[in-house]
């Protein structure tokens, strides 16, 4: 080698990385600006569509059948946003953070700065969980706004609580599950087939067996954490899914545990998704 390129090696090693906190925030950002650009995104959003599309259609052709605002709002979260859209969100948002970099051997242009790996990833999948966040919130903004449209009599202390409250979980939801799908779109080098199987298959077998093995799941914790009316079972699905009910009857499950069950889930997908970055090989 000539002086002048081992020069050059001698000052790349001497070059400390950044440290992490401020590293992980700028890219968030960078990356946050990139994935609000990419053409997923538009078809995301216009799936998040759906339950403003419901809501509107109550408001216009079903106003005189006794739904509240209230009653809308907790059933989309618990029937529509919660068992759906956020999955969904977060595992196409996730997934591709860091495994799609992975992919097309971008990830070098960022692995060659002077940055720590677990900065590179949680700055990834920060930006993802706020991609995540930001698009779920927007759509229940604008149901929001639906619901409002009836008059300011909708605009009760209990609405607006429920609003908030719901906000909070959809925020806590697509956080957690876009750190779970960021670690397996960092494992797996196929990784859309496991998550829509965990998504899809194990999350909708689990929540509906009666009895606690529900709570392996993250869709039972987060539907947990919504406060539904009170209603009476008119109809014989409904009568028929209450006697199942009272047959396997069990203690409520606190909502704390359930909020901790969601934050634990997070903090360990994350630590494992930067665990397994920082061992990752990377094909330049």
């Amino acid at each position: 080698m000539t002086p002048a390129t081992n020069a050059a090696d001698q000052s790349l090693k001497d070059v400390s990385p950044q440290r992490s906190v401020p590293a992980a925030a700028w890219l968030a950002w960078y990356s946050l600006r990139e994935m609000i650009r990419r053409r997923r995104l538009v078809a995301l959003t216009l799936i998040c569509l759906l339950p403003v599309l419901m809501v509107l259609a109550i408001r216009i052709w079903f106003s005189q059948a006794g739904v509240t605002a209230q009653m809308m709002l907790a059933s989309l979260s618990h029937d529509v946003f919660i068992p759906f859209l956020i999955p969904v969100v977060a595992l196409f948002v996730g997934v591709p953070a860091i495994g799609e970099q992975v992919d097309d051997g971008t990830i070098v242009f960022t692995w060659t700065r002077p940055v720590r790996r677990r900065a590179i990833y949680l700055g990834r999948l920060l930006a993802a969980q706020a991609v995540s966040a930001l698009v779920l919130s927007f759509s229940l903004a604008l149901c929001f706004v639906v619901m409002v449209s009836q008059g300011a009599g909708v605009l009760t202390w209990e609405f607006i609580r429920l609003y908030l409250q719901t906000v909070l979980i959809i925020i806590l939801g697509a956080f957690t599950y876009a750190a779970l799908f960021a670690a397996v779109g960092t494992f797996f080098k196929k990784p859309i087939p496991p998550a829509l199987m965990y998504a899809v298959g194990w999350e909708s077998l689990v929540t509906n067996i009666p009895a606690r093995v529900q709570e392996l799941s993250l869709r039972f914790h987060l539907q947990n954490l919504i406060t539904r009316p009170t209603e009476s079972p008119k109809s014989l699905p409904g009568l028929l899914g209450a006697l199942l009910s009272t047959a396997f009857h069990r203690e409520p499950v606190p909502k704390a545990e359930s909020v901790a069950v969601l934050v634990g889930v997070m903090l360990v997908a994350a630590f494992l998704g930067v665990w397994l970055f920082r061992r990752k090989e990377i094909a330049k």
